[in-house]
Order: C-alpha cells, then sequence, then structure tokens
C-alpha cells in the first residue's frame, strides 16, 4: 500500500516538473524569436575592401610602416587576392591625401587604391569617422564586398586576414577580435623589428605579451588593483593568456543596408565596438574570434595613454561600461598562446 502512493506521488511529482520543463523551454523560445532574427546574407563576395581610415604625419607613417607590411604578409592579402579582387580604401583629411597618394605610388603594392577625404562628405551632424564608416559600408554592399578595417595602429598576424575571409565568407557573418594593446616605446626599446613582427603568429603573441602596454598589464584578474572594469580581464595559464574581452571589436564585416541604417541614425563613431556588435548578434550575424590560432592582431599604443586602475576587483571580470546585449562576450574566454 505505501509502494502504492510513492508511486502515484512520484508520478505527480515527475509530470509537475515535465509541464514546468515545457512551459519555461517554449516561453525561452518564444522571448528567443522576438529577440533574435537570421538576416544573414550568404552569397559569396566579390571582394575585399580594406578600409583604412588615417591622417596626420605619424598614423600615416605607422600605417605604411607598420601596418600595412603585415597586411602584405604572405597568408594575408596576398592569399585573400588568388580567389577575391583586393582594393585598399583610404580616408583622409584633405591635406594628407596627396601624401597618401605618393607613399602609395612609391611601393610595388599590386592592389588597386582610393583616396577619399573629408570635403567629400558634407553631414556636420555626426563626425567624420562616422561618415567614412557609412561611406564604406555602402560602397561594399553596392560592390558586393567584405570590409576589413585596417586601422592604422593595428598589425595583424600572417594569416588572420586570410582566416577572417575563409570564416566570413558564404555565410554572411561578421568577425570580431578580441586584441591586445602593446607598447609602441616598449617594442622599439627593444629593437623589435615591428615591420616583420606579423610572419610568425606565435612570435608575434610573446613579443606582444613581452612588450604589453599597461592596459594589458594591469587587466590581470589575480591582482585586487586592476583595470578589468574597462573590458579586458586575463590570467596566465602555462601555455600563454587566458582572456575574456568584454568588447572584442569587428575588424571583418560582411556588410548589410541595416548596418548602413545603423550608423546613419547615430552621430558618432564610438559605439562600433559598444553597440554595433548587439546588432549583429540579435541578427545571427556576429563571430567572435578568440584564439590567436586563428586570428591575432595588436594595437599600438603609446606609454603617454594610461589604464583606469580601481581597488577591489580582484577576480573581476565585467565591463563596467555600457553592458554588452546579454553579455554574450563575457561567457567566452580565449587563448593567446605563447608557446
Amino acid at each position: 500500500m505505501i509502494n502504492f502512493f510513492i508511486r502515484i506521488n512520484n508520478s505527480l511529482t515527475h509530470r509537475i516538473r515535465f509541464t514546468y520543463f515545457r512551459l519555461t523551454t517554449n516561453y525561452w523560445k518564444f522571448i528567443t524569436r522576438i529577440l533574435i532574427s537570421n538576416k544573414r546574407e550568404t552569397k559569396q563576395k566579390e571582394s575585399l575592401f580594406v578600409w583604412v581610415p588615417v591622417w596626420g604625419n605619424k598614423h600615416i607613417d605607422w600605417f605604411f610602416e607598420y601596418a600595412l607590411p603585415s597586411l602584405l604578409s604572405s597568408d594575408n592579402l596576398p592569399l585573400v587576392a588568388k580567389k577575391k579582387n583586393v582594393k585598399i580604401c583610404f580616408y583622409t583629411k584633405d591635406n594628407d591625401s596627396s601624401l597618401i597618394a605618393e607613399r602609395m605610388e612609391s611601393l610595388s603594392c599590386n592592389y588597386k587604391y582610393s583616396v577619399q577625404t573629408e570635403s567629400n562628405f558634407n553631414d556636420g551632424a555626426r563626425d567624420m569617422m562616422s561618415n567614412f564608416m557609412i561611406h564604406i559600408l555602402d560602397d561594399c554592399i553596392k560592390n558586393n564586398a567584405l570590409m576589413l578595417i585596417a586601422q592604422p595602429d593595428l598589425i595583424f598576424s600572417n594569416g588572420s586576414v586570410s582566416n577572417l575571409v575563409e570564416l566570413s565568407d558564404g555565410k554572411g557573418v561578421s568577425i570580431s577580435v578580441a586584441h591586445p594593446r602593446v607598447s609602441i616605446d616598449s617594442l622599439k626599446k627593444n629593437n623589435v623589428d615591428i615591420a616583420n613582427l606579423s610572419k610568425n603568429g606565435t612570435t608575434m603573441v610573446k613579443v606582444a605579451l613581452e612588450c604589453a602596454h599597461e592596459t594589458l598589464l594591469h587587466a590581470d584578474e589575480t591582482k585586487d588593483l586592476n583595470s578589468t572594469t574597462s573590458g579586458i580581464a586575463t590570467r596566465k595559464i602555462p601555455s600563454g593568456l587566458a582572456v575574456i574581452h568584454n568588447l572584442p571589436a569587428v575588424y571583418l564585416c560582411s556588410p548589410i543596408k541595416d548596418d548602413l541604417s545603423f550608423f546613419k541614425r547615430r552621430p558618432g563613431f564610438n559605439i562600433i565596438d559598444k553597440t554595433w556588435p548587439h546588432l549583429l548578434f540579435r541578427q545571427s550575424r556576429l563571430k567572435v574570434v578568440v584564439s590567436s590560432d586563428i586570428a591575432f592582431l595588436i594595437e599600438l599604443t603609446s606609454d603617454d595613454i594610461k589604464p583606469i586602475l580601481e581597488p577591489g576587483m580582484k577576480y573581476n571580470d565585467h565591463y563596467q561600461g555600457f553592458p554588452p546585449f546579454v553579455n554574450y562576450s563575457n561567457v567566452i574566454v580565449g587563448l593567446w598562446r605563447s608557446k
């Protein structure tokens, strides 16, 4: 008799739990359908447009001396160019256009290039970089092209560009990459051959960690006083550096009209790594690369820039600024492998 009542109780409990499971599963499916869509445009792209917003002698020098040699590494643009048309698209201030043209003409560079200047854009209600971004996005959409964002302070490890293109093409996704800041002052002090740094990915990671900028050095989550609230939390492990990057910026874009509308409706460019990825995520158009074996790039940074340090932040890995949509990037642990 007792066993009979136990079986009835177990059966009722099971039915209640199963009903709860069905209700909550359907509820979250409904919520997901409201928040998440799929707007991928999966056709193959014919071209890769390399977007280079640059002006001023210092950053023009950085691009031609450091960024461009990394782009021209054997498994970056040269490998992509075997399958796609490659064009380098400069966006600059009026008084720098002739210098950029001169520097390009002096190189034995096989790729087409164009130069757009600020006077070509007359929308003063948004900043110059936003105007540049809107124009290149529109150009990519019209010409069925992927867009690589190649600011002058970036160095791409060999193979990174072709890997990003390969992972995006035919899937309609844009790809963000978790990257560190590296001290250009430390690189020069240690006589690092910056122009050829990109040739070996693992060596590049090793050098990047050895010459880390203060913003990276103080991102160690095991320290009580750290800079993790700014977006990056790190921890050393035997094979390299484990990284939680809350604001991985998009570097390879497969643009659609929604991206164009997104930037047209906003006044500033600074949203590129703070809110634009939220749109891409909600439309199932975002991939995040956090492995240096797939893609690794560094941002050259002067020691004049200082990190914001806060006490009592041991083991913190949360960004304290505008929170990413559903905190998607915080759940990913990446590896910058130096061995």
